[in-house]
């Protein structure tokens, strides 16, 4: 079971690089243009990196993690800002949110399974 403090800092984390460092143009671009959704995912994908080596103590688990980390952020991103634009366009925002909070449970999920797994090695 993870612990409190990798828990927090897993979340602080991901709010910094998902939210923080993403651009506006990569927030509205990302689902139409792969530029966009890129550039977002690899900024995300290499503040994992340091996070990472905080938690893990290696490099190698480190780059580990943010490798998977990258391949489950762009397929997460790309499916769900795709989803996700038809409500924003229609002003439906109550679905929009719906589809944003979905996006970051599996984020969520996926970071806490991926340290789960390399924490053990």
């Amino acid at each position: 079971m993870i612990q409190d403090t990798a828990l927090v800092f897993i979340l602080l984390v991901h709010f910094l690089a998902d939210f923080c460092l993403q651009t506006n143009d990569q927030a509205i671009m990302k689902s139409t243009d792969l530029k966009h959704l890129q550039r977002h995912v690899l900024t995300y994908s290499l503040c994992w990196v340091l996070g990472a080596y905080c938690m893990l103590s290696s490099w190698l688990l480190a780059l580990s993690f943010a490798s998977i980390t990258y391949v489950c952020h762009i397929l997460t991103d790309f499916a769900t800002s795709r989803i996700g634009n038809p409500f924003w366009e229609k002003k439906d925002y109550h679905t929009g949110f719906v589809v944003v909070g979905a996006d970051q449970v599996l984020h969520y999920l996926q970071l806490i399974y991926t340290y789960e797994i390399l924490s053990k090695i």
